[in-house]
This record gives C-alpha cells, sequence and structure tokens, in this order.
C-alpha cells in the first residue's frame, strides 16, 4: 500500500536572516533601484537564486518612451535576458508599448506583473553585507500602455504562481486622448502629423490601432470598448472572470480531462493551461493483474545533470484534493527518462474514491526547485469525475 503523508518539512540551516537593504547601501541593478518606476523605463537581470523556470527573470520598470523598444531590444542583445519578464510601470508611450508587445511575442515570453527587490542576506561575522543577496517580486502595477505591452507575451499572468505576493498585482487599461497637447507622449509626433492629414480623429486613429493589435494578440477586442468607457485620468481594472472571459491573461490550472482508448483499456489524460509549465500531462490509468489505479505525470526534462533518474531530488508526489494534502512519497514512485520527459507513476491506493468525489484536485512534487514549484490542477466536472473513474474501472 502507498504511503500518504499530511506533514510539514523542516530542515535546519545556519541562522540567516533576509532583510532589506537601506537605499544607496549596496549597488542594485538599475531597474531595482528605488526611484526607477518615475523613470524612462529600464531593463534588468533578477534572481531568486533557484534553479526552476521563473527563478531567473527580466524586470522592467519605469515609464514607457520612444525608446523603450531600442533599449530592450538592446537588453536581449546582451545576452542578459530571460524567458520571464516582470513589468512594474505606469504606463507612457503607447505605439511603443505596442512595439514592446509585438517584442514579446516573437520571442515568446511569459510577462507577470510585479515589483522586483533586491534582499540581502545577513549573519554574524558577516564581512561583506552586500555579497549575498535574493531578488523577490512584491506588489506591482501594470497600467497605461504597459498594459497593452503586457498583452503581446505568449503567456501572461497578472497574480502569478511564479511569483506570489500579500497583495493583489494591478493591471490597468484606460482611453488614451488627443496627444498634440498631453505631456505623455502617447504617440510620436509623425504618428500625430499623419492621422491630422487623414480623415480619421485622434481617438478613431488610435482606438483602430489597439482594437488591431488586440485582435493580432488573440485577445478579444472588448476590452477595448471597456477601456474606451472609461476616462484617460482613470482606470478600468479587469476582474478575475474578465481576465479569463477576454484572454487578457492566461489561464492557469489544468484543462478539462479527455478519455482516449489505450491497448485494451482506457486512459484519461489532462493538460495545463499554459504552455510554460513545467508539467506537460498527468495520466490517469489502471494496469496489472490486481487493477492498480495509477496517475503518470509527465513533465519536461529540466534537470539534466542527473543522469540516472533515481538520483532526482524528488522526495513525493504531492496531491491536495479539496484542499486536503496527501503524499505519496519517494520509494513508492516509478520514475523514469523518456524523449527530453521526467515519467513519474503514482499509485493512487486509497485515494481513489476521494478523488472521484472530489471538488478540485491539484498534484505538485516535493522536490528540489530544478523540478517543484508549481501547482497545477482544477475543478472537476461530473464528466471529469466519470471519465477518471472509468479509466481505473478499464485496465490493461
Amino acid at each position: 500500500m502507498n504511503r500518504l503523508f499530511i506533514c510539514a518539512l523542516l530542515i535546519f540551516f545556519p541562522t540567516v536572516s533576509f532583510a532589506f537593504v537601506p537605499n544607496g547601501a549596496c549597488p542594485k541593478p538599475e531597474a531595482l533601484e528605488a526611484d526607477a518606476f518615475e523613470r524612462p523605463m529600464v531593463f534588468s537581470a533578477a534572481s531568486n537564486k533557484g534553479n526552476q523556470s521563473g527563478s531567473n527573470w527580466t524586470v522592467a520598470t519605469g515609464i514607457i518612451d520612444g525608446d523603450t523598444p531600442t533599449r530592450f531590444e538592446a537588453f536581449l542583445a546582451s545576452g542578459q535576458g530571460s524567458s520571464h519578464i516582470v513589468f512594474h510601470s505606469p504606463g507612457g508611450n503607447l505605439s511603443a508599448g505596442l512595439e514592446l508587445g509585438r517584442m514579446l511575442r516573437q520571442t515568446g515570453m511569459t510577462a507577470h506583473v510585479g515589483n522586483t527587490n533586491r534582499r540581502y542576506a545577513t549573519w554574524d561575522g558577516q564581512v561583506d553585507q552586500c555579497d549575498t543577496w535574493a531578488d523577490a517580486v512584491t506588489s506591482g502595477i501594470c497600467v497605461s500602455s504597459c498594459a497593452y505591452a503586457f498583452l503581446g507575451a505568449e503567456n501572461r499572468l497578472v497574480n502569478s504562481g511564479y511569483y506570489r505576493s500579500t497583495s493583489t498585482h494591478i493591471l490597468g487599461f484606460h482611453q488614451f486622448y488627443d496627444t498634440t497637447t498631453s505631456p505623455s507622449g502617447l504617440l510620436t509626433p509623425d504618428e500625430v502629423a499623419g492621422i491630422q492629414a487623414s480623415t480619421l480623429s485622434i481617438a478613431q486613429a488610435v482606438t483602430g490601432q489597439i482594437v488591431l493589435y488586440a485582435v493580432e494578440m488573440g485577445v478579444d477586442p472588448r476590452i477595448v470598448a471597456f477601456a474606451a468607457a472609461t476616462p484617460s485620468d482613470e482606470l478600468y481594472y479587469p476582474t478575475s472572470s474578465e481576465l479569463e472571459q477576454l484572454n487578457i491573461a492566461s489561464i492557469n490550472g489544468l484543462s478539462s480531462w479527455v478519455m482516449e482508448p489505450y491497448g485494451s483499456g482506457l486512459v484519461t489524460t489532462s493538460k495545463p493551461n499554459r504552455s510554460d509549465s513545467l508539467l506537460q500531462q498527468v495520466t490517469a490509468f489502471c494496469a496489472g493483474e490486481q487493477g492498480s489505479a495509477r496517475f503518470l505525470i509527465t513533465m519536461r526534462l529540466a534537470t539534466p545533470s542527473y543522469l540516472n533518474p533515481e538520483d532526482l531530488p524528488l522526495y513525493a508526489v504531492e496531491i491536495r484534493i479539496d484542499g486536503e494534502l496527501y503524499g505519496v512519497v519517494r520509494q513508492d514512485l516509478i520514475v523514469r527518462y523518456s524523449d527530453n520527459s521526467i515519467l513519474i507513476t503514482v499509485p493512487v491506493g486509497v485515494l481513489r474514491p476521494v478523488i472521484i468525489n472530489a471538488q478540485k484536485i491539484q498534484f505538485s512534487l516535493n522536490a528540489a526547485r530544478s523540478m517543484g514549484g508549481f501547482w497545477e490542477g482544477s475543478e472537476l466536472s461530473i464528466v471529469d469525475r466519470q471519465s477518471l473513474s472509468l479509466a481505473w474501472r478499464n485496465c490493461f
């Protein structure tokens, strides 16, 4: 029988504390400086010193101006870029924001909202207080033209599971106004001149640009109507349901469970909604003469340094069912490699009736950061529960 646990893991280290060092006491990357939000947007590399997806990211802080895309291009060319970018910006130039968004899409980046801070570790007898550090993301904002740049990313996360914060991050939209007298410079002078020479009004032309951009990025253009109905000195904040319905933010969690024939039996599978998830697929199946119910967790091979799967720093598979945490310990798992993937077979055992009557199920790993650090799950519909039950009754 598989071993199940509900526990807290305690690991003891030397006494070390992380603290914010007073401004100016230690040098910081430009985008992490205290006043970066009020200056033209700059880009810097950040890291929480982990080795999982999202442990390294690009910080994008400040006001978007006409030169922002050029600075971003130079930053990428320097080799410091990451597949994740975290925005903290009051907005700025609309045209530059749209160009920046297109650059994110071309590079396949994942965008987040948040304010990156550098924390320093201190301990008794430490010689250099600036020597040991780690970056963390706290609550941030991305509004106005920043919100449209955000839409360009392939994956878009407002309250990201990668960078948890105690407060909600802010993504906000508003209507763009006649920039001929505006100090914000939302359009370039050449764009304004071109529009004025046509039969279109500034408002019509700007709205048309944004609608086409939204369609290009696969976002419901109704977001433009919501923004247009919001005064330029106010902000429209999409609700959680609107973020999903209008495809403004990527959907987290797992997709619906789908049944597939396999051999003489059936399997039921579900995949993450986000393309950047470490998890690739969860498969429910039944095998063996005794009809053993199992999950197969398929992950991207993120730990190539471990040539033997037995050496992987994996301690347990964690399954949260309707808020209750269960675990299947390492010695009950079967781990192997295949086609650049890690395959983890998990015996379900006594959890079988609990799962097929559950309202929600989530999966995670108790593992080193190179493998763990995610929770992927979904609400289970009646069809999902029936599909799981059938998969575990039709063995092969």
